[in-house]
């Protein structure tokens, strides 16, 4: 989905501690600092385009108010809906198009906001034919009882029989089975679609042997149906 973003123009960047955007996924955001304010308003008179990015190290705690670094991989991201509330600020739900690395930061804009040039990073050299037994696999692992038990399994086996592109299947599953900061920033960065393939696969094996040992164990689990220890 990089056709639908003009990256000859710069793209407005919204910084974040957590990975929280995809390809394929929509998150829904509150926005309500003036300057992101401001860039959400430029970007509704425009493309509807907005970067989310990833504070690179701890800096941000301290220093929020002003430019601290960023991790060079992001999601570009279109707002596909939008309310704005009385006192100005707004709630989106932004549509994550394709993956994106920060090539030169601007000056920051009239609004206070960071912008960016950025190049796509998606790599065309896996195709959707090349990953047809990966998928296979992966669909195998989501078909197990025991994993069917998860809440997100669930869901992504539901989006597997809508016959979705494997692409968008794993992007989906990283955002669903993958909370955590590090693992999701790696698929967000990784260009290769079979790499990313293999990581499904491998979490996925992971997550099945620790379902295995509580079922033996008769551990209790959580409300999504995860082991509580």
């Amino acid at each position: 989905m990089a056709d639908a973003v003009d990256f000859d123009r710069p793209i407005p960047l919204f910084p974040l501690n957590q990975c929280v955007l995809m390809p394929h996924v929509a998150a829904p955001l509150h926005v309500f600092e003036p300057r992101y304010r401001a860039m959400t308003e430029y970007a509704l008179e425009g493309s509807h385009l907005i970067a989310l990015a990833v504070f690179a190290g701890e800096q941000w705690k301290s220093n929020y108010a002003g430019n601290p670094p960023l991790r060079e991989h992001v999601c570009v991201g279109q707002i596909a809906r939008h309310e704005e509330v009385n006192d100005g600020r707004y709630n989106l739900l932004l549509q994550g198009l394709c993956r994106a690395r920060i090539v030169e930061e601007l000056p920051l804009a009239d609004g206070g906001y960071r912008e960016a040039f950025m190049e796509p990073t998606e790599s065309a050299d896996v195709m959707e034919i090349d990953l047809s037994e990966d998928r296979q696999r992966i669909k195998a692992l989501l078909e197990d009882e025991l994993m069917r038990q998860l809440k997100p399994v669930a869901a992504l086996h539901n989006w597997l029989e809508e016959d979705i592109p494997t692409r968008t299947m794993l992007d989906l599953a990283v955002m669903a089975l993958c909370p955590g900061l590090e693992e999701r920033y790696a698929m967000l960065a990784e260009p290769r679609a079979d790499r990313r393939a293999a990581w499904v696969e491998n979490h996925l094996r992971r997550t099945h042997r620790t379902l295995a040992l509580a079922a033996a164990q008769g551990s209790a689990t959580d409300e999504e149906g995860f082991p509580l220890n």
